[in-house]
């Protein structure tokens, strides 16, 4: 691969880097949206369940925990992969 291929690669890399690091932005997002309105519904109790509530209590929290620790992972792995592949550039 010639010299003008690889940064042309690399100038590519940065623009994928970072719509990586806003898709983990946009995750966490629909996390602040969409999860916390999910969280609000379930506070509610709306199955008249309480057995029931107990068990979706721990895998709600468990799943929406995941989802804002997937969202950061995501936004932080475009970040590296956008400093990595700036410096390529530079290189």
């Amino acid at each position: 691969m010639g010299e003008k291929q690889k940064r042309a690669a690399a100038a590519r890399a940065v623009n994928g880097a970072r719509d990586l690091a806003t898709a983990g932005q946009m995750m966490t997002g629909q996390r602040a949206g969409p999860g916390a309105q999910i969280e609000k519904a379930a506070a509610e109790c709306p199955w008249g369940d309480e057995a029931f509530d107990r068990r979706y209590a721990a895998i709600q929290q468990q799943v929406l925990d995941a989802w804002e620790q997937l969202a950061a992972y995501v936004e932080s792995l475009g970040d590296a992969a956008e400093r990595s592949a700036a410096e390529a550039l530079r290189s």
